[in-house]
């Protein structure tokens, strides 16, 4: 039959199994079968069935089909759902959720990662195009022409695995496309969309959005205001693991140490996982404020660098604040504490040996291939033994800028010491030695201390000279984090 266009019918029999479908606004440019799962795509040969969806994974959100309400006074529809795993990660995936405002007959694309809330629209090229993935890296510039400067957070491959609803697209379930996502500042945010190489990339721009400008018509609110812990039993041991969020994508038993992903909702063991030589000094599932938001501890890392010859350890909790705030880190090392708050790659100016932040100039302290040595508890990503990024430190006005850089992805953090009391709802109370020097191969740096003093009496005695100060030395840890 030929192209569905009018607006006043926009039924048509799927190609597929027959069922009726509807394309529930004019701009639709395809939809998926209620009945047979198909992608049905609108061309100028009519209706044309071009791949089928998985099943969809449970990932609870207000925003279900055919919900409605209003953003900035303008009504909108929930109209169609995607869901994508990255190619080299299955078993963790997003969505992301198509809204029709229908009085303009627009669309826009809204999705939820680690706190934060983003809405992109489909964006034309500029007029000099996009650069091709292979020239692009986390931290590389992108100059979109009239679009402004960009930043590149991440580039990587993905899939399309299920979805439901009207779509503004034609998604191709199952086939591994490639990705770049963009930053700019005053938190704009965009992908670029290469597709599997067949055709023209696609761009998507758009910003962080604050949870409470979009309102529905149920009441509900967009985030829930705390988290709310579930549980899954480790196929291991048997132990009852709580999960505080529906992002988490790797746990590891703090009872026997076996590694799991998480795939709708269960474990899938992988392995064992090496027991830290050191209990934390906060317990996991530990809950208390820090600074304005109630906190769960979810994850325990230690990690390491290499530094002429000397391994240098220190340790990461992962905190989890609900679905509002999302993450945030503690970072010890040597009784000092750290609280570490994620940034946006396109707020920071990053020439390499410096960085600015608000027109402030920060510059490099330090740098490092940071390790992952041993890890306990829930978290966002697929860690594992061994993971090595090149962390960067910087210094400037209010605390410290870290930058984390890997080959697919650059992430810039916010750091600043803790006071003597802050931790205290958690049991912990500033100054602190650390309890134990076995997470550190270098030893403990009480241990360093008494060594080098001993050294300067004894130079002292022999030549007659001072030990005195004057010189650096590297102190590890201080706030890398994911």
């Amino acid at each position: 039959m030929g192209a569905v266009t009018s607006q006043l019918d926009r039924q048509a029999p799927c190609p597929s199994c027959g069922a009726s479908i509807t394309f529930k606004f004019a701009g639709a440019r395809a939809v998926v079968c209620d009945y047979c799962k198909y992608v049905i795509a609108r061309t100028d040969r009519g209706l044309q069935a071009t791949g089928r969806m998985g099943d969809l994974i449970e990932i609870a959100t207000p925003l279900v089909m055919d919900a409605t309400g209003k953003w900035g006074g303008e009504p909108f529809v929930v109209h169609g759902r995607i869901q994508m795993d990255r190619a080299a990660a299955p078993g963790a995936p997003w969505q992301e959720i198509l809204l029709h405002f229908p009085f303009k007959d627009t669309t826009t694309w809204v999705a939820y990662a680690q706190g934060r809330w983003y809405a992109t629209n489909e964006t034309a090229l500029p007029p000099n195009g996009v650069p091709h993935p292979d020239t692009l890296a986390p931290g590389s510039t992108v100059d979109l022409g009239s679009y402004g400067q960009w930043v590149v957070s991440e580039v990587g491959q993905r899939r399309v695995i299920a979805g439901e609803g009207a779509m503004s697209l034609v998604p191709a379930p199952n086939v591994v496309t490639r990705y770049a996502d963009i930053a700019s500042s005053g938190g704009q945010f965009g992908t670029i969309d290469y597709g599997d190489g067949s055709a023209e990339p696609v761009l998507f721009l758009g910003r962080e959005f604050d949870s409470r400008e979009l309102q529905l018509d149920s009441g509900a609110p967009l985030d829930a205001p705390q988290a709310e812990v579930a549980a899954c039993e480790c196929p291991n041991c048997g132990a009852n693991l709580p999960l505080v969020s529906q992002q988490s994508e790797r746990v590891v038993c703090q009872y026997c140490g076996t590694a799991s992903d998480i795939r709708q909702g269960t474990l899938s063991a992988l392995g064992p996982s090496p027991p830290p030589p050191v209990t934390p000094q906060i317990a996991l599932g530990s809950e208390g404020p820090i600074r304005g938001n109630n906190y769960i501890v979810c994850g325990f890392i230690i990690r390491s660098c290499m530094v002429e010859g000397v391994r240098y350890g220190w340790r990461e909790y992962l905190l989890f604040g609900g679905e509002a705030v999302g993450y945030r880190w503690l970072v010890e090392e040597d009784g000092k504490w750290q609280f570490v708050e994620p940034m946006s790659a396109g707020d920071v100016l990053d020439s390499g040996h410096s960085v600015s932040l608000n027109g402030q100039s920060y510059s490099m302290k330090e740098s490092v291939q940071a390790t992952v040595d041993c890890v306990m508890g829930e978290f966002y990503w697929k860690v594992e033994i061994g993971e090595r990024v090149e962390a960067t430190e910087f210094e400037g006005p209010g605390g410290k800028i870290s930058r984390e850089k890997s080959a697919t992805e650059v992430n810039y953090n916010f750091v600043t010491p803790l006071g003597p009391n802050e931790l205290a709802p958690f049991g912990v109370h500033a100054p602190m030695v650390s309890q134990s020097s076995s997470d550190s191969a270098g030893g403990s740096t009480l241990m360093t201390v008494i060594i080098v003093i001993i050294i300067c009496v004894v130079l002292a005695l022999v030549l007659g000279g001072d030990c005195g100060g004057g010189g650096s030395s590297y102190r590890g840890g201080s706030g890398w984090s994911k």
